[in-house]
């Protein structure tokens, strides 16, 4: 059990991390959309996104639902639903306050030429509501709409768990001999196997399903994927069995869809299936590269992995903020994608590094 969340934790950190990669292409994008800043469209770059966007995010609900199925060994569900608010709630509460004005802020001066002061511009941020992606220099959540929807997910899960043990319950204990428990195991086996299969169904099914932008149910079934089926150690073991099918196709899939989408057009249903299998087979490839390859620990991955939503609410304002200083100095925008890329990096760490410094002061001062 142990050996499984370091994997976990290991692919948790690591697919945050390519997030400032990420985030940075999407300054290049060659589909219109504004950005918090815009340079350019440059082919290459935008490939970047391209290839990693079909799977990151329902990876990230993944994980958190393998990660939730652990915390719910441990805790109850009033516990587990209180850590959430308190993890969750407080750093998205502080970063819509503190970090996301300055995306918005950044956007309004870059896109609209606003030309007052930041703190000027908060009168903005908190009365202009529109399309909610501050790119107009509007409120926005920006890319902390992910704990947001984590926080709700986690509601609606518990939720679906305990119904779930209310039917479980209802249909009797048994003698409780070794028959009688051989038996349950086969039908838990059974309901595990066809709950995957409809959940895998009902994910592929609604990726394009849309509610604020947002493909909710699609998070919500990866989510339960993770808690039911990926967090069973003899499922994932028989998967990884089969690792270099996975990784095969998935990089087929990816290759073709950036393909299909960036370079040559035309090909829209062939370009949707191939997105959609790009997903479909990266789950599958990733995590079974995480648990033959990841399942380690160290003073270095242990640290990043605490800190990997640390890094996740900071790493977006900072990197906007160095194009946006490119953007002032004139700096040619390829060198400006690789400098805020090799910039981005350490400064996201190492203020994650003063926060955890601050956070443990806070806890030796209060015990």
């Amino acid at each position: 059990m142990k050996n499984r969340v370091n994997y976990i934790d290991n692919l948790r950190w690591i697919t945050v991390s390519l997030l400032v990669l990420y985030h940075t292409a999407m300054a290049y994008n060659t589909w219109g959309e504004a950005n918090y800043i815009f340079f350019e469209e440059v082919k290459p770059i935008a490939s970047v996104v391209t290839f990693i966007s079909p799977w990151f995010m329902p990876l990230m609900f993944l994980l958190a639902g393998v990660a939730t199925s652990y915390s719910l060994r441990k805790r109850g569900f009033g516990t587990f639903l209180r850590e959430r608010f308190v993890r969750l709630g407080i750093p998205l509460l502080l970063g819509v306050l503190v970090l996301t004005p300055i995306l918005s802020f950044v956007a309004d001066v870059t896109h609209n030429g606003y030309a007052d002061g930041f703190f000027r511009h908060y009168g903005i941020f908190f009365t202009r509501f529109t399309d909610l992606t501050g790119y107009d220099g509007g409120f926005t959540m920006a890319h902390l709409w992910f704990l947001a929807v984590l926080i709700l997910i986690s509601v609606l899960s518990v939720g679906i768990l305990r119904l779930g043990r209310v039917w479980a319950s209802s249909g009797g204990k048994g003698a409780g001999n070794e028959f009688d428990q051989n038996e349950r195991n086969r039908r838990g086996n059974r309901t595990k196997a066809i709950l995957g299969i409809l959940l895998s169904i009902l994910a592929v099914a609604t990726f394009d399903v849309r509610f604020g932008g947002k493909p909710l149910i699609l998070f919500l079934c990866v989510f339960l994927l993770g808690y039911f089926v990926f967090s069973d150690h003899e499922f994932v073991d028989r998967m990884s069995r089969f690792k270099w099918i996975y990784v095969l196709a998935f990089l087929v899939f990816s290759i073709t869809n950036v393909i299909l989408f960036i370079y040559v057009k035309g090909y829209e249903t062939l370009n949707t299936i191939c997105n959609y299998a790009a997903f479909a087979t990266a789950i599958p490839a990733l995590i079974s590269l995480g648990h033959d390859h990841l399942d380690f620990r160290n003073r270095f991955t242990a640290f990043n992995a605490k800190i990997s939503y640390t890094f996740y609410i900071l790493h977006f304002p900072i990197l906007v903020l160095c194009q946006y200083v490119l953007w002032l100095t004139g700096v040619n925008h390829i060198l400006g994608f690789l400098l805020t890329v090799i910039v981005s990096y350490p400064l996201t760490f190492g203020l994650c590094c003063a926060v955890d410094v601050v956070k443990r002061s806070v806890k030796h001062k209060a015990a």
